[in-house]
């Protein structure tokens, strides 16, 4: 008897599934799209430094809808039109994850903020700022509830900048620069020794992604795969990032959109 009313009394509820699934997706207070939690990964992130406007709404236009995919603002396309540029990447994908490359290297809660305001859902600092400039830029995130990656370029120590930190970032980056693609390989080995400072941080790698080499950096431990020209420089953007997120095992796809 009392399972029956158990049963009767869950009708009409949501199923577990579904719950787990929106708990992630909280609906801005003030503007019309859904924060999304990066509690999934693997991800497939697609770095958009292309700094012309109908070049970043064609590719975006052509990116497809999935779970797992992160979009991008680079640096370049942040220098040209500002981190307003944020709003611009909304009018084509309202509810996507955004990423807003500023590097920062100074005032981090302040521009921590800005990002926030311009609705983007995580700041990208310089692992070359100082300690107390990510920590204020880490404490301003989790005051407007938004994400931190600490980009590890051109850093000798990745390790010893984080067990400096106070406060641990949501993601750390391991960033190749593109001007040294061609000449320095990939190093991953501090990525077991990072996530044992803090359970919930994830690790993003970057720099000449290719498709064979999507499955070594998960091997290593990376959570989010940050592909760029890659992707947006594809003679088929949309087949080009499909096969990026198969190889990730991630192969569901929503076409229908947000």
């Amino acid at each position: 008897m009392i399972p029956q009313l158990m049963e009767r009394a869950m009708q009409g509820f949501r199923d577990t599934k579904t719950v787990m699934y929106e708990k992630d997706r909280t609906m801005h207070p003030e503007m019309e799209f859904k924060f999304v939690r990066l509690s999934n990964p693997p991800y497939l992130q697609v770095a958009i430094d292309i700094p012309d406007m109908n070049t970043l709404k064609a590719i975006l236009k052509q990116i497809p809808q999935s779970d797992h995919l992160i979009i991008e603002a680079g640096t370049p396309l942040i220098k040209k039109y500002g981190v307003g540029v944020v709003q611009s990447i909304r009018e084509v994908r309202p509810n996507a994850f955004v990423v807003a490359d500023m590097k920062t290297l100074d005032t981090g809660d302040l521009e921590a903020r800005i990002v926030a305001d311009a609705t983007a859902g995580a700041i990208v600092i310089s692992g070359l700022a100082p300690i107390s400039t990510i920590e204020k830029a880490i404490k301003e995130a989790r005051n407007t509830g938004i994400y931190v990656v600490i980009d590890m370029l051109n850093v000798d120590k990745p390790l010893s900048v984080l067990k400096a930190l106070t406060i641990k970032p949501d993601v750390v980056e391991f960033h190749r620069a593109i001007d040294t693609e061609g000449n320095a390989e990939h190093v991953w080995s501090d990525i077991p020794a990072m996530k044992k400072l803090s359970e919930r941080m994830l690790i993003a790698v970057a720099g000449g992604i290719r498709l064979d080499t999507v499955k070594d950096a998960l091997q290593a431990g990376a959570d989010i795969v940050i592909v760029g020209r890659a992707i947006t420089e594809a003679k088929d953007v949309r087949s080009m990032t499909e096969r990026f997120i198969k190889e990730m095992n991630q192969p569901e796809i929503d076409r229908t959109g947000y």
